[in-house]
């Protein structure tokens, strides 16, 4: 090959190997935001569980109060869900 043909691979593959160690240590960092996401995720899936375990122990407007939470916690689940799902 040429002198100038030789720079240029020599460049691309400078260029590739690059950005593939950028991605590489992005990929790394996905994965462990995705899985503190996760482990979040679990945390407020057993605090509904147990409040919906309260709701049912209780009645009127206390019941009431721990269903509004529960519908909180529910939402915030739902939206770690779909950016977990984003990610993957």
């Amino acid at each position: 090959m040429s002198d100038k043909l030789d720079d240029q691979l020599a460049e691309m593959i400078e260029s590739l190997k690059q950005g593939r160690d950028e991605l590489n240590v992005r990929m790394h960092l996905a994965k462990a935001e995705a899985k503190d996401l996760w482990q979040e995720m679990e945390d407020n899936w057993q605090l509904i569980r147990s409040q919906l375990d309260r709701v049912d122990d209780q009645s009127g407007d206390a019941a009431k109060d721990i269903g509004a939470a529960t519908m909180v916690v529910a939402e915030e689940i739902r939206r770690g869900y779909k950016k977990l799902k984003d990610m993957l």
